[in-house]
């Protein structure tokens, strides 16, 4: 593995780790029902789907600022959808919550955590894109 897939990969394992800690309660926390959804396995699906499809873009020139952003937001959507399941899993798998109100606690709560990982990912991916060009010239 080259060092740039490698360096997102492990950027995507940092960043979902860390929002997915940073967005999930704190409260009612049940460790031994989550093992299976760790965040560090959880990061692992989506560092192979965006290194996958930035070797797709790069096949087909696409720019760099435009392959950052569609990745950011498959890697936000990807975020919010284990904000979901984590919260189902942690909070609502303990009493009744109604799909509509697992999303009312679970949009709030990843405002702020997908926003800043997300510029993270974004300004990270791109730089590292863009150094990949320099080298090839």
């Amino acid at each position: 593995m080259t060092r740039k897939p490698l360096l997102i990969l492990l950027l995507t394992l940092f960043l979902t780790a860390l929002q997915v800690q940073w967005a999930s309660p704190a409260e009612d926390h049940d460790a031994s029902s989550t093992h299976l959804f760790s965040p560090e396995i959880l990061g692992l699906y989506p560092g192979v789907l965006l290194l996958f499809l930035l070797a797709v873009f790069a096949r087909r020139q696409m720019p760099l600022l435009r392959q950052s952003a569609i990745c950011t937001a498959i890697l936000a959507a990807y975020w919010l959808l284990a904000n979901y399941i984590t919260f189902d899993i942690r909070v609502a798998g303990w009493s009744t919550f109604s799909p509509f109100e697992i999303w009312r606690h679970v949009l709030p709560a990843s405002v702020i955590s997908i926003v800043a990982c997300g510029g993270a990912f974004f300004g990270t991916t791109w730089m590292i894109l863009r150094e990949t060009r320099w080298n090839k010239k």
